[in-house]
């Protein structure tokens, strides 16, 4: 006997989901048509001219030229603070702003003063020396020696010539001067260096 017939075979085919439709091109679409970027313009590296490179060497010679003339002055102007001074005595408030003392003579003075009666008649004897405190023999300066009242006022001054009209290095020179008679307003004697306005 012949068993019963095979049941047919499933169709696949007709089961099986499918995708239908195309790439979507409409405007504001995730696919967008390539495009080739543009083409990067490139500078063209320009050569220096002759004239160019001539101008750049004269500009660092001026440059290191300025630099070491500019050094110079400061080494000249730290090292010779009395000498500068003498010839430009402006500089001297830079020098003094700069906390440095400026000795524009050169030299160094010591004073003493002794009150003395001779015949009634007071005097005041002035005694001091004037130091050279350079390398270097300096003609000696005048003293200036003032009498002021309670008030600062100048009443009287004159100068003194110093022992010695030329003085050697480190070394010394001496005067003196005697002040007979004092103003009855005098209070204070001054005693310095002469300076070029009093000569």
């Amino acid at each position: 006997m012949l068993g019963p017939p095979p049941e047919p075979e499933p169709e696949f085919g007709s089961q099986a989901e499918s995708f239908v439709g195309g790439f979507d091109t409409r405007p504001g679409s995730d696919f967008e048509p390539l495009s080739t970027p543009p083409e990067q313009m490139v500078p063209r590296a320009t050569r220096p001219t002759p004239e160019h490179g001539a101008a750049r060497f004269r500009g660092m010679i001026l440059l290191v030229a300025g630099v070491s003339i500019f050094s110079l002055l400061l080494v000249v102007f730290f090292s010779m603070p009395r000498e500068i001074a003498r010839m430009i005595p402006a500089t001297v408030g830079i020098y003094t702003a700069l906390g440095i003392e400026v000795n524009k003579t050169g030299f160094r003075m010591i004073a003493t003063q002794t009150p003395e009666i001779v015949n009634s008649i007071p005097i005041i004897v002035i005694k001091g020396e004037l130091i050279n405190e350079t390398d270097s023999e300096l003609e000696a300066p005048g003293v200036r020696i003032a009498v002021r009242d309670r008030a600062g006022k100048e009443l009287l001054n004159w100068i003194v010539k110093p022992d010695q009209e030329m003085v050697g290095p480190r070394g010394k020179a001496t005067f003196s001067a005697r002040l007979e008679s004092p103003p009855p307003q005098a209070d204070s004697l001054e005693v310095g260096i002469a300076g070029a306005e009093d000569r």
